[in-house]
């Protein structure tokens, strides 16, 4: 076997190896192998590195979309929750105005039932005053008929 050292192509060693020749030969080999091994570790953890540095981008660009996707889901039900808030009071208002025109309602017959009550307590005491009066004027002027007769009869 001949070993070719790099510095000198020319000149190649027909001697038998020596141990330490051959321990220089196998590392050499070694060497190279390992190189060899570590170069398709290399290229393997670049592209193993590649491929996260993408999926990490593509989460992020993920992540931007369902918070945009959020806030524009956010920004509806503000706007769902405001109208139904202002449809409530709409209907609020509508209820209270209702119940005070009913009780408006409710309060202006009462009024005006206890005021058609006081004008027929008075109309009865202004028609027992007016008999009154009546009789008295008669008495007054000594004046007797028959309807007199009857009034100071009480029939």
């Amino acid at each position: 076997m001949s070993i070719s050292n790099n510095d000198d192509d020319d000149e190649t060693f027909d001697r038998p190896l020596s141990v330490v020749d051959r321990l220089c030969t196998l590392t050499n080999q070694t060497s190279e192998l390992r190189a060899r091994h570590l170069r398709g570790i290399i290229a393997t953890l670049s592209f193993v590195c590649v491929l996260l540095f993408v999926c990490f981008g593509m989460a992020i660009w993920r992540a931007d979309v369902i918070e945009q996707e959020r806030e524009v889901l956010a920004q509806e039900l503000h706007a769902e929750r405001s109208a139904r808030i202002k449809a409530t009071l709409a209907a609020r208002d509508v209820e209270m105005n209702l119940a005070t025109n009913v009780l408006d309602t409710q309060v202006r017959r009462d009024i005006v039932d206890e005021r058609m009550q006081q004008q027929e307590q008075r109309s009865a005491e202004l028609e027992q005053l007016a008999l009154q009066v009546e009789r008295e004027k008669l008495i007054k002027a000594d004046c007797v008929t028959p309807k007199s007769i009857f009034a100071v009869a009480g029939l």
